[in-house]
C-alpha cells in the first residue's frame, strides 16, 4: 500500500485541533541574539548576534539541531535574511551601517555595501528577488539580491521596527512605532500607500490566507486586526499583561504567535476566530520569531540566555484513541516517511488522508491480523497540511501530515 510524497509526518492530534506548542530543543548562539531567519529549504537557521556574529544552525531532523558555524562580523548584526535560492545570506550591521553578503556554502563574506543608519528588520520578496530593509528612522532600503546592491531608498514612516509580507508576495506592510499610520508597499511597482490604524504598532504579521493583518501595540496591551483588502480596522484583540512585540503567523494553520519578552512567553491567537488560545512559556526573554518552511515549527531567539529555542508538535507522533489500534510513525522526516497500522484484534481498517478542508485525497481499506504490522508508504501528495486517519470497529487514531512541495 503506497500513499503520499515528499512529506514530514509531524504529530498526532486528538479530535480537537491544537496549535504547535511542544518544546523541541535549543542551541546556544552567542551574546545578544536579535533576529532569526530560515533557509528556503528549511535545512538551516541563521541568527543575527549583536556581539559580532551570524550564527548558523543545522536542522538535522524534526527535533535535532546543532551548531554548524559562525560568521565573524566586525560590527553589530541586527537583522538578516536569505535570498530566494538560499545561496547567500544578507546581514545588516547597525554599527557600521553596512550589509554583509555571506556565501552560505563556505560561510565567507563575499561583499559589503553601505546602507542608511539604524537598520531594524528585513523581509524577502521572492518573486521580485528583492530584500526590503527597514530603518528606525522610517526609511526603507530595497536590495537587489541577484546583483547584491541597493536599488532604492525611500521614506515610509517615523520609526519602523517590523515588516511583513503577504503570502502572494504582492504587498509589504511596515509597522510604525511612532505614528498611527502604517505603510503598505506594492512589491511590483514600489508604490507606497499609508493607512490609518490609530495605534503605534511595534510588530506585524499577515495571516496564512492573506486576508488579515495583525498589528501589536504593547503600550495599549492589544493586537489590532486589519482587513488587507480595504485596510480598515476590523477589531482589536485584548492581551492584558501579555501583549506581543514581534509576531509570526503560520502559513497553513490558523494561528498567530507573538513574542512577549517581559512575560517570557509566546501568546497564541487564532487568525480565524480572533480568540486568544493561550500562552507558551519561553524562558530567557524571547525577542524575535520565525516560522520554518514546513509551516509549523517556530524558531525563537532569546536575549536573556542567548539561545535559539524551537517549538512544534510533539514528535512522538502518536496519540491513539484506542488501546487496541495504533498508528506509528517511521522514517520521519524523510523523503519517504511511512506509517505502521497494527491492532490487537482482527478486522478491517479504513485508512484515509484528508486535506486541510477535510476532503479525502487518499483512501485504502484492508484486512488487519492481530499483531501484524501493516506498513503504508507516503507517496505522491502535493504540498500542504494533511491528516492521516485509521479506524476499525471500536477505535480510531490520527496523525498530522505536512507535505512539502517537490
Amino acid at each position: 500500500m503506497k500513499f503520499s510524497a515528499v512529506a514530514l509526518l509531524l504529530a498526532v492530534l486528538s479530535a480537537t485541533a491544537q496549535y504547535p506548542d511542544f518544546f523541541l530543543g535549543s542551541v546556544s548562539v552567542g551574546q545578544n541574539p536579535t533576529d532569526v531567519c530560515l533557509s528556503p529549504d528549511g535545512s538551516r537557521a541563521y541568527v543575527a548576534v549583536g556581539f559580532g556574529f551570524a550564527t548558523v544552525i543545522d536542522i538535522n531532523d524534526y527535533s535535532d539541531f546543532s551548531l554548524a558555524g559562525l560568521v565573524s562580523i566586525d560590527g553589530e548584526p541586527v537583522t538578516l535574511q536569505c535570498d530566494v535560492s538560499g545561496d547567500y545570506l544578507f546581514v545588516a550591521d547597525t554599527e557600521n551601517n553596512l550589509v554583509h553578503v555571506v556565501d552560505t556554502s563556505d560561510l565567507s563574506i563575499v561583499k559589503d555595501f553601505g546602507i542608511q543608519p539604524d537598520p531594524s528588520d528585513m523581509v524577502l520578496s521572492p518573486l521580485e528577488d528583492r530584500i526590503y530593509l527597514s530603518h528606525e528612522s522610517g526609511m526603507i532600503t530595497v536590495i537587489d539580491t541577484q546583483n547584491q546592491e541597493v536599488t532604492d531608498v525611500f521614506w515610509a514612516g517615523s520609526e519602523i521596527n517590523s515588516m511583513t509580507i503577504t503570502p502572494s508576495d504582492s504587498l509589504i506592510v511596515a509597522a510604525d512605532d511612532q505614528s498611527p499610520e502604517e505603510a503598505a508597499i506594492n512589491t511590483s511597482t514600489g508604490a507606497v500607500t499609508h493607512f490609518n490604524s490609530g495605534i503605534d504598532s511595534y510588530g506585524c504579521a499577515v495571516s496564512g490566507d492573506g486576508s488579515r493583518l495583525f498589528l501589536s501595540c504593547p503600550s495599549w496591551e492589544l493586537v489590532e486586526v486589519v482587513d488587507t483588502e480595504s485596510f480598515t480596522v476590523e477589531t482589536t484583540v485584548a492581551c492584558p499583561g501579555d501583549t506581543p512585540g514581534k509576531m509570526a503567523a503560520l502559513p497553513d494553520l490558523p494561528y498567530l504567535y507573538g513574542v512577549c519578552q517581559e512575560q517570557n512567553s509566546l501568546t497564541v491567537i487564532g487568525t480565524d476566530d480572533l480568540a486568544v488560545k493561550g500562552d507558551i512559556a519561553v524562558t530567557g526573554a524571547p525577542a524575535n520569531i520565525a516560522v520554518h518552511p514546513d509551516g509549523e515549527r517556530l524558531f525563537v531567539v532569546c536575549t536573556g540566555d542567548n539561545k535559539l529555542k524551537i517549538f512544534g508538535f510533539d514528535p512522538s507522533g502518536i496519540t491513539p484513541e484506542s488501546s487496541e489500534l495504533t498508528l506509528r510513525v517511521l522514517n520521519s522526516p524523510s523523503s519517504s516517511p511511512s506509517l505502521i497500522v497494527s491492532s490487537t484484534s482482527p478486522g478491517y481498517a479504513d485508512f484515509r488522508i484528508l486535506d486541510i478542508a477535510g476532503r479525502t485525497v487518499q483512501a485504502e481499506y484492508f484486512a488487519v491480523s492481530p499483531g501484524a504490522a501493516n506498513r503504508i508508504l507516503v507517496d505522491n501528495l502535493p504540498g500542504g497540511v494533511f491528516t492521516a486517519t485509521v479506524s476499525m470497529e471500536g477505535g480510531s487514531c490520527q496523525a498530522r501530515l505536512v507535505v512539502l512541495p517537490r
